[in-house]
């Protein structure tokens, strides 16, 4: 399902592992990378439908990088656990737990608008 926002946790997005591992370039990668898996139909995918993923030229085209440092990003993000490269298309590993807490909570959001209104 499209998300229309994404979860990001701000320690670590300003003192973990991902600040001092990756370069900023990389970094941004990764974090569009992120937005992308919450545009697709299946959660944490980076893939247009469920049978094949996007060509990384066209990732790279999209976000308007060279394709070596998509690679590169990519790379990086499969050696240190946060993406795999699937028949499917790159996947977002955890894509679960870090996401879910909208999930979790939208039936209680959702309940909240219907008796404030």
């Amino acid at each position: 399902m499209a998300r229309k926002w994404i979860k990001l946790w701000v320690a670590e997005s300003l003192r973990g592992t991902t600040r001092f591992e990756f370069t900023a370039e990389e970094r941004g990668v990764w974090y569009d990378l992120l937005a992308m898996a919450g545009d697709c139909r299946e959660d944490g995918f980076i893939a247009p439908g469920q049978d094949k993923g996007y060509p990384l030229e066209w990732i790279a085209g999209t976000l308007n990088i060279p394709l070596e440092l998509l690679k590169r990003a990519i790379d990086k993000c499969v050696k240190s656990g946060r993406i795999e490269q699937t028949l499917k298309g790159l996947r977002v590993l955890n894509w679960g737990k870090y996401q879910s807490e909208y999930d979790r909570q939208k039936k209680y959001r959702e309940e909240n608008k219907t008796t404030l209104q």
